[in-house]
């Protein structure tokens, strides 16, 4: 999560206020939960990323692998291909 292109991300679409908040809210957790629980059992977990797909029947319309956290498929983009 904490890799240089989604910090830049994340810099981008929030101010100092914003991006303090988050930092004490995973702080807040962290202390109160711990850090061990806070992470997957099987680190490389922390490796999967999402994506989005859409079909429709067996037919393939959109594909959309993330390569960070946050980077996710454009609405726009999703929308176009089934027609909206």
């Amino acid at each position: 999560m904490w890799n240089p292109p989604a910090v830049s991300a994340m810099m981008e679409r929030n101010n100092e206020a914003s991006l303090k908040t988050l930092g004490e809210a995973y702080k807040k957790a962290a202390d109160n939960i711990g850090v061990q629980k806070l992470a997957p059992k099987d680190m490389k977990d922390t490796l999967r990323q999402g994506g989005t797909f859409v079909v429709r029947g067996d037919v393939l319309l959109f594909e959309h692998f993330d390569e960070k956290v946050g980077d996710n498929a454009s609405i726009r983009d999703v929308l176009e291909c089934i027609g909206k």
